[in-house]
Formats: C-alpha cells, sequence, structure tokens
C-alpha cells in the first residue's frame, strides 16, 4: 500500500512540474508576443523582427503570402506613412506541444488608426518554435473579417 501511495504522490509531483514548466513557457510566450506589440505602437522595426525565427513566413489578412523579409519591410513603410496603423494580437489561446518544441498561439487581432479607431479586425493563428535563443515566430496567418470604411 505505501508503494501505491509513494508512487502516486511521485506521479503526482512530477506532473505538477510539468505543469509549472508549460506554465511559464506559456508566459514567455506571452511575455514576446506583448513586447511585439509594443514595439508595433512604437513603430520600432527592430522591435517588431526580434521574435521572427529566420524561416518565418506569414500570411497576412489579405491572403498574401509574405517572407520574414517581406514582412519586416511591409512594417517599416507603413511607419513611414502620415498615419501609420497599429496592430495589435490579442492571445485567446496557447498550446504546447507535447511532441515537439512547438507552440501554438490563437487569438484575434485589430488594426486601428492613430486616434484610436478600429479599421481591421480578425483571428489568427501562430506556430511558435523554441529555439536556442528562446521562443520564435516560425508561421502567422491572420484572416481578415472586419473592415470598417472611413
Amino acid at each position: 500500500m505505501k508503494r501505491v501511495r509513494r508512487a502516486a504522490v511521485l506521479f503526482k509531483s512530477s506532473s505538477l512540474a510539468g505543469d509549472s514548466q508549460r506554465s511559464s513557457e506559456e508566459t514567455e510566450i506571452r511575455a514576446i508576443r506583448a513586447e511585439s506589440n509594443r514595439a508595433i505602437a512604437a513603430q520600432d522595426v527592430a522591435g517588431v523582427s526580434a521574435s521572427l525565427a529566420d524561416d518565418f513566413v506569414v500570411v497576412i489578412g489579405d491572403g498574401t503570402f509574405l517572407s520574414r523579409k517581406e514582412y519586416v519591410a511591409a512594417f517599416a513603410q507603413g511607419f513611414e506613412q502620415p498615419s501609420p496603423l497599429s496592430y495589435e494580437r490579442i492571445v485567446d489561446a496557447i498550446q504546447l506541444s507535447s511532441a515537439l518544441p512547438l507552440a501554438a498561439e490563437h487569438g484575434h487581432w485589430t488594426g486601428r488608426l492613430q486616434d484610436g479607431r478600429t479599421l481591421f479586425s480578425g483571428t489568427y493563428s501562430a506556430m511558435w518554435r523554441r529555439t536556442a535563443a528562446g521562443w520564435k515566430l516560425r508561421s502567422e496567418l491572420f484572416v481578415l473579417l472586419t473592415q470598417v470604411e472611413n
């Protein structure tokens, strides 16, 4: 009987340690996402690109496929506009893979004018990969669901 209890306690302890590790990884991904949102708001191109893996790819809200280089260039060009849009990605859920060093992020996003009015909104999914440099975005898929006319 003691062995069974001991095994149950050990299993529960290792499960809690795993939950704690998963929770800290989720927290890390959420923090990187928040920093990326801050970089967009500050019109900081280097900050925008900091979370992206070298082989990052994205499908933006209208269905256009972009490489990492093209995505960063689009932000740089947008930041130079007289009234640049600010984009925010709001995390709804993060799921960590038990098979590979990957995570899935699901959420919704908005594109706002400088006065705070929402111009675009939609949903997104993102794939994160744990690298030697920490969690990096491997890919994102944005779907534009709403566009408000000016």
